[in-house]
């Protein structure tokens, strides 16, 4: 047991990855090659690391939290490491090519922080970052530190994370729009990741987090997965161009939170909430619901990532945790 919460031993298939983020918090990952990139925060200090490298401290001033909206992220896409943070200010994006760091602000500065952020790669290098900042009722969504997007007198969800992903024909967002009492789900395409176009409600009828805060959607290039908590308990829902379907729960009692997925949707994850207990689910492929691991404590999920035929999942709990799945064919595969 790890911190008198940890439960995990026992649990089939799973483990705890041991890594230099030990007794940090809100570790992200991103995997090139056989590589494997992670950021992570002591108090307010954040630090990278490659592979079995030495750990780099990367900025101070570093903001979390926000029920794990609120968190670092990093990104590898050829050759080129990207770490995205926020401070109370800014968002801030730092570039790393070589040796050395370069940083940028990609928030505009009209617009107050912390910030919920979200990060995709550009072709040939590099990234596109994406943000919601400036509070409830004044609100405002921005790519690249220029505003894309304002949800009126409602402004924008402050409590649910964008998603930002870059598909074969450009790029979407999506996010949490506020009007009156309905949270449906917005999305916004480019081509070019600079020139957006509001594409519409990705949802329809009044859906609500049902809880806040962190429970916003997250896309892929053919899915949107988002939790939702019209029905009286938090249920995820997987939305396609046929339409929506709910995700059989491990435990048909538990609040669904904080759905997470692979970039190409194969391994959805979440977390199942019952008094007393949070429990990481993930359902790989069209399997059935495992848990993989539980706390009686805090449990933040960040997004998995594919380590040659595992998966390893971070989250927060009272300190960083991932956790490693092996990946299992179906039955009769």
């Amino acid at each position: 047991m790890l911190d008198g919460l940890l439960l995990v031993a026992g649990i089939a298939l799973a483990e705890e990855v041991e890594g230099p983020w030990k007794g940090g918090a809100y570790v992200d990952l991103a995997v090139a090659g056989a590589e494997v990139h992670a950021v992570w925060l002591k108090k307010d200090a954040l630090w990278y690391a490659a592979g079995k490298g030495a750990p780099e401290l990367v900025a101070t001033g570093v903001m979390s939290g926000d029920g794990g909206g609120i968190r670092p992220e990093v990104l590898v896409n050829a050759g080129s490491v990207t770490v995205l943070y926020s401070t109370a200010g800014a968002l801030i994006k730092r570039l790393k090519a070589g040796n050395g760091w370069t940083e940028q602000t990609v928030s505009p500065p009209d617009v107050a922080g912390p910030f919920l952020a979200a990060i995709a790669p550009v072709a040939g290098g590099g990234a596109v970052v994406a943000g919601i900042g400036g509070g409830h009722h004044r609100s405002t969504v921005f790519v690249a530190g220029k505003t894309v997007y304002e949800g009126g007198d409602d402004g924008v969800c402050m409590c649910c994370k964008p998603s930002l992903v870059a598909d074969g024909s450009g790029y979407q967002l999506v996010f949490r729009d506020a009007d009156g009492r309905r949270r449906d789900n917005r999305r916004l395409v480019s081509e070019d990741g600079l020139t957006w176009t509001d594409a519409g409600e990705v949802t329809h009828g009044g859906w609500s987090p049902g809880g806040c805060p962190s429970d916003g959607p997250v896309a892929t290039a053919t899915t949107v997965v988002v939790s939702d908590g019209r029905t009286g308990r938090r249920i995820v829902y997987e939305i396609d161009r046929a339409g929506e379907k709910a995700l059989s729960a491990l435990d048909p009692k538990a609040e669904m939170l904080q759905p997470r997925t692979l970039p190409d949707a194969s391994l959805t994850t979440w977390v199942e909430a019952v008094p007393g207990k949070s429990t990481l689910v993930v359902r790989d492929g069209p399997g059935r619901p495992q848990a993989v691991a539980t706390t009686a404590g805090r449990m933040e999920p960040g997004d998995p990532v594919a380590v040659g035929s595992e998966v390893w999942i971070p989250w927060q709990g009272d300190v960083a945790h991932v956790t490693r799945w092996e990946s299992q064919a179906p039955p009769g595969m």
